[in-house]
């Protein structure tokens, strides 16, 4: 008879007797133990061995920590072993900065290059607590935008963190005949367990909206101050394994705004994101994407939302071949948005050819085959009629092109794009290139 050694050991009954932390200077030992009290559960060495993957993740889920490591001995002592745990920690700078260059690429942001600089303080009571302080400077603006954030974990049950920030912001938008500022506070609780987060967050927010020059009238009716004050909850499961460029997994994904506690606007917004991903021979990756988005308004007449708050359709990574929210034009040639859309999006990721996988360049670059189709509508009264009108005049294109990974965090590409069903109202992209590039894509 064969015995599994490795398995008798790691399923030997055993009592821990000590957890030793080592390397700690600012942090508070209240908190430290809140996150390692788990070791003292573990009956075995394996429940050490998982116990210990639990107490990593804790620790550094307070930011605050460059590296953990955890290390499990052995004494005996008058013939009796005793274990411990001996947890090393390596503290982050309790302060640090940033000074960047950028230029936004978005339609909602200034085209123009600014300065971006950000100090971050770490551990700020020492126990996990982060203040973050950034503003951003334009070429054309003394100050444009910036924020003051803070963040404080609180190492319970599906790792909740509470945060409020407090912002200003400027947005150009003069090619939709329009800017705007914003200034704001919100305050917020974000849950999350494997696959599964939650996000809830309360906003109060002032918008001055301004007219660029020769703004149609489509803008020119919703100029002026207003107050928002609304509720939002994001929910998603995610089992992608990668967001830029996913070769299996899911995406489920639900936004929901309620505003009305207060302000100018009254309305309830809901927005769903389903994204399935799966390889095939070849190392291809088969994406499909359906989004549907609703607003609306609540109360009696009364009711408003605002041009900020409506769907858009259009973009280099939502729907390729239509200028940014050209999807939708007015007659007047406003960009005002709808409060209906949907979206069906289907994409092909291949290698590019003759490269292995292990080659870097397959992980960075990938040859790029989409079809996207979609609508946009505005709420009547009628839901079933209102999403019957969304299946009429549907708007269609296709194309190929490169995407390139940016550091597992953005992507960008490069497309050649045929719009074929399209409004004459619609903005299209007239060389038939386009490019962008950004945080998400559908």
């Amino acid at each position: 008879m064969v015995l599994d050694t490795a398995n008798l050991i790691e399923t030997k009954p055993i009592r821990l007797d000590r957890v030793e932390i080592v390397g700690l200077k600012r942090t508070k030992d209240d908190i430290v133990k809140k996150a390692t009290k788990c070791l003292f559960d573990s009956k075995t060495i394996s429940d050490v061995i998982t116990k210990s993957v639990i107490v990593k993740r804790n620790l550094m889920q307070l930011e605050c920590f460059n590296d953990v490591s955890a290390k499990l001995d052995v004494d005996s002592v008058d013939g009796q072993d005793k274990y411990y745990v001996t947890i090393k920690v390596q503290e982050c700078n309790w302060v640090q900065g940033h000074v960047k260059i950028l230029s936004d690429t978005h339609f909602d942001n200034n085209p123009d290059p600014k300065l971006s600089t950000g100090i971050s303080f770490l551990n700020l009571f020492c126990r996990g607590e982060k203040l973050n302080v950034v503003s951003d400077i334009y070429s054309n603006k003394k100050f444009s935008t910036g924020s003051i954030s803070f963040t404080k974990p609180l190492l319970a049950l599906f790792n909740p963190y509470l945060y409020t920030t407090v912002f200003k912001n400027h947005y150009d938008r003069n090619r939709f005949g329009y800017s705007f500022d914003e200034y704001g506070l919100n305050a917020g609780l974000h849950l999350s367990h494997e696959y599964l987060k939650l996000n809830v967050l309360w906003e109060g927010v002032a918008r001055d909206l301004k007219y660029a020059r020769n703004a149609p009238f489509g803008i020119r009716e919703q100029l002026g101050l207003t107050m928002k004050s609304s509720v939002k909850m994001t929910a998603s499961y995610d089992t992608r394994d990668s967001g830029v460029f996913p070769s299996y997994g899911s995406l489920v994904q639900c936004c929901s705004e309620f505003a009305g506690i207060g302000g100018n606007h009254e309305f309830v917004k809901n927005e769903l994101t389903l994204q399935h991903t799966f390889s095939t021979i070849l190392d291809f990756a088969v994406t499909g994407s359906f989004s549907f988005g609703i607003l609306d308004k609540i109360g009696t007449s009364s009711g408003t939302s605002s041009i900020l708050d409506n769907f858009y359709l259009g973009g280099p990574l939502t729907f390729r071949g239509f200028e940014e929210c050209g999807v939708g034009k007015k007659e007047d040639g406003s960009i005002t948005g709808s409060s209906m859309f949907w979206r069906y999006n289907t994409h092909v990721h291949a290698p590019l050819p003759f490269l292995s996988k292990k080659n870097k360049l397959s992980n960075l670059i990938r040859i790029h085959l989409f079809m996207n189709s979609g609508n946009v509508g505005n709420r009547l009264g009628n839901l079933t009629k209102d999403i019957r009108g969304l299946i009429n005049n549907v708007r269609l294109s296709y194309g190929a092109g490169l995407a390139l990974n940016i550091n597992n965090l953005m992507r960008l590409e490069i497309n050649y794009c045929l719009p074929v069903f399209y409004s004459n109202n619609d903005s299209i992209v007239s060389n038939k290139n386009q490019w962008g590039f950004g945080l998400l894509f559908y």
